[in-house]
């Protein structure tokens, strides 16, 4: 019997890996569709992840309710709560940025719509720094005005941005990381989205 302990914990590590390496890699390959309604110039996230943020909040806000509730035990606590609740609310924040997150490129400048519904244009020449966060899967783009637009490396349309970039800014504005990153995703290897 003691020979098999570790057969039930390795199966259910290896079977999740399995399944978020499948689920990561839908993610990836969805972003390479562009939206038919919008084209190459939209840049607007793909409908996996309003899927995984649906998800997501109805997992963490379906445990938050029931270790409160009919599942409530010793080891429910506040802090096992808030954890639940804070996942709950990451993952509703997915589900904002799919119906309001919207970014049009041309070759003037940008279109930006950010999760909440603000909006904002400005044009490549306003552009004093782009940064490529591989942490928060994101590029910051800091403005001559001082404020930050961030694009999720899960929209679509990144190829396109990426060329624009490339093509309209100075490289003084592009550090070396996301230089090359650029230069990836223009050729359609986009950012990582896990790991």
């Amino acid at each position: 019997m003691m020979a098999h302990e570790w057969l039930t914990p390795t199966v259910r590590w290896a079977l999740w890996g399995v399944v978020m390496t499948a689920v990561m890699a839908w993610v990836g390959r969805s972003r390479l569709r562009p939206q038919p309604e919008t084209g190459a110039k939209t840049l607007a996230h793909p409908t996996s992840t309003l899927v995984l943020g649906l998800i997501g909040v109805v997992f963490f806000g379906g445990i938050t309710v029931i270790s409160n509730t009919i599942g409530k035990n010793r080891t429910t606590t506040i802090w096992t709560t808030l954890t639940f609740v804070v996942f709950a609310v990451a993952s509703s924040t997915m589900v904002l940025e799919y119906f309001f997150a919207r970014h049009r490129v041309s070759e003037l400048g940008m279109e930006h719509r950010g999760m909440f519904g603000r909006r904002r244009s400005f044009l490549w020449s306003d552009i004093e720094e782009v940064h490529y966060n591989s942490l928060m899967k994101w590029f910051a783009i800091r403005l001559r005005s001082g404020s930050t637009v961030r694009v999720s490396a899960m929209v679509t349309g990144l190829p396109e941005l990426a060329r624009l970039m490339l093509e309209h800014l100075p490289r003084r504005v592009i550090d070396d990381e996301t230089f090359e990153t650029l230069c990836e995703t223009e050729q359609g290897k986009l950012p990582e989205v896990w790991g």
